[in-house]
């Protein structure tokens, strides 16, 4: 089931970007403890999406999935997607201040996402 579950995400990150020269997606595994620290983290989503386009990134994101109520998969439940034109781009991003000063902020929020989760980037082919 993790196989399946995991081949369907990135296949949708990738469709995602598909048509970007040189695209990338970061895709990010882990779960949640509740319903409430979902949607802090969801809120600090929107939040750096907004930062990128007000960096001059519109087609770069972050993207939200979660399995269904009814999947009895017990791991990796949630899913975060970076959709990346190219590594320059993903590059500037991270390393610009107000990305900096963005995941700092949110550092102790974001950091209950990161400890356990399941990294990877992937390139187009």
């Amino acid at each position: 089931m993790k196989k399946i579950l995991f081949l369907v995400v990135l296949g949708l990150a990738i469709g995602r970007t598909a048509s970007a020269q040189n695209a990338i997606n970061s895709v990010h595994f882990y779960d949640v403890k509740n319903a409430s620290a979902e949607q802090t983290y969801k809120a600090t989503l929107k939040e750096i999406n907004a930062i990128m386009v007000e960096i001059g990134y519109p087609k770069n994101y972050y993207s939200h999935l979660k399995l269904a109520a009814s999947d009895t998969t017990k791991t990796f439940r949630h899913c975060t997607i970076g959709h990346w034109n190219s590594e320059a781009e993903y590059k500037a991003i991270h390393e610009h201040p107000k990305f900096k000063a963005w995941a700092e902020k949110n550092k102790g929020i974001n950091a209950v996402f990161i400890s356990g989760q399941l990294y990877r980037k992937f390139y187009e082919d």
